[in-house]
């Protein structure tokens, strides 16, 4: 199942945009994009599948423990999340239902 998603890089970001919507290919995707962008971002790009624009290969140096990204079954209602993927207290990426 693909998953929408509006990443937050956490207190070194600003809040994302409807704009910033990218697409993953799964949960398992979202998880380690997350945890790469948050270990590996001062020296490792990351890509970013924008559905709105295209897609760039960015460093993300900065990231906070405070990082998530936010989980919508479809691109076109961004009003109800479905999931919520973060960091978890072990250094891996945990997601939950929201």
């Amino acid at each position: 199942m693909r998953w929408y998603g509006l990443w937050h890089g956490g207190n070194g970001y600003s809040p994302p945009d409807p704009g910033d919507l990218e697409e993953f290919s799964s949960l398992a995707d979202a998880r380690t994009k997350l945890l790469d962008r948050y270990s590996h971002g001062y020296w490792h790009r990351s890509h970013f599948a924008f559905v709105e624009r295209e897609p760039v290969t960015v460093l993300t140096p900065c990231v906070s423990a405070d990082c998530e990204i936010v989980l919508y079954g479809s691109y076109a209602v961004l009003d109800q999340p479905a999931r919520r993927i973060f960091l978890g207290s072990r250094g891996g990426a945990r997601a939950e239902h929201c």
